[in-house]
């Protein structure tokens, strides 16, 4: 395919996740943090609050993809663009914290479904260089997330209407251009099946994927690294509160990690096309696990912004990789599963991140809680080294 002409449907899945996802990364970084504490929300509380839309993603990743390789992917992107113009609005009107758990419950829907089938239909369109699409896919998603906590963090240290309503009504319109987006895209349907075929479909592509020991395991460095980025996005602006970094710096700090990802993640999906997917896996994890041991030994703006870059660099290089292996490693029916297996063990290990790192905050501090997130990193990458293929 000519690289200088993307297909239309290509494009317009860049701008979908470019909108979706600063919508759902402004309802939680950095501004989840301080809406919990605002609810009077203890360390714990919060870690199960931002763990509660990953945990919905454990449940609904594999099961999204699955059924989009069955029933075609644009049924399940306009189902996700309808729960990201949805949901932000339900903010408005939280008063407990019960209330904002079950929210972010369904908030996590919206991502849950996309990512796997965004994914999938990139693997579509694109049989080779998918290193490369999928990272400039992720770098589209990556201008939310870079713009999301830059103005949160303006948003809410101006507190115009309440400290957080004028954030959450911005992220509610944000989601509605989304899901607008989300009705123009129109991805090759799959062939209509009955219902007993896809029945068989959907437990032939789980076993499919879930017997694939190459799968789980690129997948098990996917899940280390957002186990890493749970507890960093959930309890680094908390940190930062306590050594007197002002919001509204903390949000540029977070922005720029992920201005970090955003450049670099399509350019080591390149690489990784090129000179192969382990060595990439292996060095973001490495890289990962050294930053993280110095981010509670960090007591001012410049090294816990140089903290946060590592780190930003160390997952760009494992999760550029990560990705197209398992399109790779997956067959053409089983895209979506292989996709949405990926999603769901990443999302295992997004949710724990922050319901251990706020149980180990509260219990010991934060030098053992990261301390405990740069020995998971350093596990999972003995296993990636010893089980995966190059």
């Amino acid at each position: 395919m000519d690289k200088d002409k993307l297909p239309g449907g290509f494009l317009l899945l860049c701008l979908m996740g470019a909108f979706a996802i600063f919508s759902s990364t402004m309802s939680k970084s950095p501004t989840l943090t301080w809406f919990s504490e605002y609810l009077q929300a203890s360390d714990f509380e919060i870690g199960l609050i931002a763990a509660a839309s990953t945990v919905t993603g454990i449940f609904v990743n594999i099961t999204a993809g699955t059924l989009s390789d069955i029933y075609g992917r644009r049924k399940l992107l306009i189902t996700s663009g309808l729960i990201f113009a949805s949901a932000p609005f339900l903010y408005l009107v939280i008063t407990e914290v019960w209330q904002l758990i079950l929210l972010r419950i369904y908030h996590g829907f919206a991502t849950a479904i996309f990512m796997p089938v965004s994914l999938a239909f990139i693997a579509d369109i694109f049989a080779s260089e998918r290193g490369e699409k999928m990272g400039l896919f992720s770098s589209s998603t990556m201008i939310g997330r870079l713009l999301a906590p830059i103005t949160a963090g303006f948003l809410v240290s101006i507190q115009f209407l309440a400290p957080f309503q004028l954030a959450y009504l911005i992220c509610g319109l944000v989601g509605l251009v989304a899901m607008l987006i989300s009705f123009r895209i129109k991805p090759q349907e799959k062939v209509e099946q009955t219902t007993e075929t896809n029945r068989v479909g959907v437990i032939e592509g789980l076993r499919a994927v879930i017997g694939n020991p190459s799968i789980l395991t690129a997948s098990s460095a996917e899940a280390a690294t957002y186990f890493s980025i749970g507890a960093v996005e959930t309890f680094m602006p908390k940190y930062s509160d306590d050594i007197g970094i002002e919001r509204w710096i903390t949000g540029i700090i977070i922005g720029l990690q992920i201005l970090t990802i955003a450049i670099l993640r399509p350019t080591f999906g390149r690489l990784s096309d090129r000179y192969g997917r382990k060595p990439f896996i292996i060095a973001g994890l490495t890289v990962s696990a050294v930053s993280l041991i110095f981010l509670p030994l960090t007591a001012d703006f410049y090294k816990l912004l140089l903290v946060m870059i590592i780190h930003g660099i160390g997952i760009s290089l494992t999760t550029s990789s990560t990705s197209p292996l398992i399109s790779e490693l997956s067959s053409q029916t089983t895209l979506g599963s292989g996709m949405g297996a990926l999603e769901t063990i990443k999302d295992i290990g997004h949710a724990t991140g922050p319901l251990v790192a706020g149980f180990l905050i509260g219990a010991s501090g934060y030098f053992n809680s990261f301390l405990v997130v740069c020995l998971i990193l350093l596990v999972d990458l003995a296993v990636v080294y010893g089980k995966l293929r190059p």
